[in-house]
């Protein structure tokens, strides 16, 4: 948000304030936006995936991405992978998951918690013959401890928090969870290589304004954003941080949403997951 909206000062000559509302998963911060005047000047960043799982996880009335917002533009997506301590039998990718599947509910893998994005990714896994054991953490980084102590076999979770643990030899990167190799570790190969079909819901940052945002102001500021993510100030940045750029026409923005929306109420509904709070 910080770098993008640097570029955006810039551009548009005016001024970006963060103001960062932490509290209730974002919750806080969404409801401010979803509330404000629509004039383009108030705007959210947000986890556009998490105010989708929202929908389907909370027993009270949780806000809609496209009924309270109006979606303006999609940023990156967090590049995620699977990932083994040193000491897990295969050699690769195709090799833990015959050994999974030949032995159902025998493995583990650890997540940031229950109904996270890695949690819906280990159900649809099993959805796909590969039955793991789920151990739910507090965050990613006690995910990743334990996978790298042995306690779990198998980490669900993305590059930019497992790779110190990757170059230091203390976990191995089996497969990404993307359509395509991740152009900074060619050398991983993605999950449907080894599991044709397998494809996960992006985990995605974006954009968001009040409901009835003008649709020129809409248009506008996406281009904005776009050109700024692909910009020579922010685009090596969003690299180094092993984030993918995720750029979205305007007009196609609803659509992405709720196609997201949709591929996650999938997964939940299919695995039995029932609404938490």
């Amino acid at each position: 948000a910080r770098l993008i909206g640097q570029r955006l000062q810039a551009t548009l000559n005016q001024p970006f304030v963060i103001d960062n509302r932490a509290g209730a998963a974002g919750v806080i911060g969404e409801e401010i936006v979803s509330k404000a005047v629509p004039d383009g000047y108030n705007l959210l960043y947000s986890v556009g995936s998490d105010m989708s799982l929202r929908l389907f996880l909370s027993k009270n009335t949780p806000l809609d991405p496209l009924k309270d917002f109006t979606p303006i533009a999609a940023t990156v997506r967090s590049v995620s992978l699977v990932a083994v301590g040193p000491t897990l039998a295969g050699k690769d990718l195709k090799e833990v998951i015959d050994l999974a599947k030949k032995s159902p509910d025998k493995y583990t893998y650890s997540s940031a918690g229950v109904a996270s994005f890695q949690h819906l990714t280990g159900e649809l896994l099993r959805q796909h013959g590969v039955a793991l054991v789920h151990v739910p953490f507090k965050g990613l980084a006690g995910a990743l401890t334990a996978t790298v102590s042995g306690e779990v076999d198998i980490a669900i979770t993305n590059f930019a928090t497992a790779m110190p643990q990757i170059a230091s030899g203390k976990l191995r990167a089996l497969g990404v969870l993307e359509d395509k190799r991740y152009e900074g570790r060619p050398d991983v190969p993605t999950l449907n290589e080894a599991l044709p079909g397998f494809a996960t819901p992006p985990a995605w940052f974006g954009f968001f304004g009040p409901p009835g945002l003008p649709q020129p102001i809409v248009l506008r500021l996406n281009a904005e954003i776009a050109s700024a993510v692909q910009s020579p100030e922010v685009a090596p940045k969003l690299r180094e941080a092993f984030l993918r750029p995720v750029l979205v026409p305007a007009d196609r923005m609803p659509a992405f949403v709720n196609g997201t929306t949709e591929a996650f109420g999938k997964i939940i509904k299919s695995a039995g997951i029932k609404p938490l709070e």
